[in-house]
């Protein structure tokens, strides 16, 4: 009878659980950093996908370097002793290469899966999505849920999050809206509503986002009575 469990195949079986404990970590630890260094909100689903990705990458780019070193057998001969500089200047490129693409992975993967329908291109694009994130966070706070997460909010403008967010910057900065800090078991923060549209002018996003109040255009600005719009003229239909 054959022994069936020799030394070969423990070591074997012990090479497989060793490449997949550091195909695990690797993964985790770029899934972390994709979901904890960012300064936005990044499911745990998208991050993963983007460190599945580095982890597989990185795999087969130390299989692809092997190859190529082997097949340049003369390598070491024209390098020398310093033939492990130029290999490792290499294997830096590759493997920062791979995380940053991961890192897109993990960025843009809403944006795939919500199948974005507009992008930017018109003139006065920020301004035109700061209006529209205050339409839609105006009638949100007249539900239950008094917000709407980031992703809420992209998906009803059709747009992309990363086109969305230099608008909720805006608003930010005007203190027009706010983020919720949210329990980490409950997901993504919400975004509300804290300007009271009835008292509150425009002025200040025109402003900010489509044109500057200078001695140029001081002329514009009063004879088109700009000063004068209130916020709810623009986000409420009554």
């Amino acid at each position: 009878i054959p022994q069936l469990w020799d030394g070969s195949a423990t070591e074997r079986i012990l090479q497989i659980l060793d490449n997949l404990l550091e195909f695990v970590l690797l993964a985790g630890g770029m899934a972390a950093l994709y979901h904890f260094v960012p300064n936005t909100y990044v499911k745990w689903t998208h991050a993963w996908s983007g460190g599945v990705f580095v982890a597989v990458g990185i795999g087969l780019a130390k299989k692809l370097l092997v190859i190529y070193l082997s097949l340049m057998p003369t390598y070491s001969v024209v390098y020398g002793a310093f033939a492990i500089a130029p290999i490792l200047v290499v294997w830096i490129y590759l493997a920062w290469l791979i995380v940053l693409m991961g890192a897109v992975i993990a960025a843009y993967l809403p944006s795939l899966l919500a199948g974005v329908a507009r992008r930017a291109g018109t003139r006065g694009w920020q301004f035109q999505l700061a209006l529209e994130s205050l339409q839609q966070l105006d009638q949100a706070a007249q539900t239950d849920a008094k917000g709407l997460t980031m992703g809420q909010l992209a998906k009803r403008l059709q747009v992309d999050a990363l086109q969305l967010a230099p608008a909720l910057e805006a608003l930010g900065q005007l203190d027009w809206v706010g983020q919720l800090e949210e329990l980490p078991s409950i997901g993504e923060p919400r975004m509300v509503l804290l300007a009271k549209p009835d008292v509150t002018p425009l002025a200040p996003l025109m402003k900010l986002l489509l044109l500057d109040q200078v001695p140029s255009t001081q002329g514009l600005w009063e004879r088109g009575e700009w000063s004068a719009i209130k916020l709810h003229d623009v986000i409420r239909k009554n």
